[in-house]
């Protein structure tokens, strides 16, 4: 599968109540006004928000009332800040199976990789599932850089 994304894919934020318990039905509001102001689609569980603080059954709720809401009017793609290969490529499966479209993927951000290991894994997480997958590049935070040339290297 080969999307060709374009215009803004704002990365959601997730709506929580005061007793820190997800709040679906707000999340799908504010879905709702966010598709109606025209976006291209949505990311759900940001990797330095939610996907970082949510449980694993938390993420798949919010993905499974993001593809609910959209309804296929818009793509929906979830982050992916898994903290291995292996659970990068099951939450990708899982995200799948509940509707996703595809996926905003980060490596690790445990570990400072260099450029030989952070291609290695981009390439066996792709390699592992069939979902499409927008590259998420955000070195301050993470301290993973992925250059230009890299990107030249995965585009392959």
């Amino acid at each position: 599968m080969n999307p060709h994304w374009s215009g803004v894919f704002p990365a959601v934020t997730t709506q929580i109540e005061q007793d820190q318990s997800l709040n679906l039905p707000a999340t799908a509001r504010h879905l709702e006004v966010l598709i109606d102001c025209g976006v291209s689609g949505l990311i759900m569980c940001g990797s330095l928000g939610e996907n970082q603080t949510l449980a694993p059954e938390e993420k798949r709720a919010v993905v499974r009332c993001a593809v609910a809401t959209a309804r296929g009017r818009v793509p929906v793609l979830s982050g992916v800040a898994e903290s291995s290969t292996s659970a990068a490529i099951q939450y990708i499966r899982d995200v799948k199976q509940l509707g996703a479209d595809g996926v905003m993927l980060l490596p690790p951000m445990s570990y400072k990789g260099d450029s030989q290991e952070t291609v290695a894994f981009f390439r066996a997480v792709a390699a592992g599932s069939d979902l499409p997958i927008m590259i998420y590049n955000n070195p301050i935070s993470y301290a993973n850089d992925i250059t230009p040339a890299m990107f030249a290297e995965l585009a392959e």
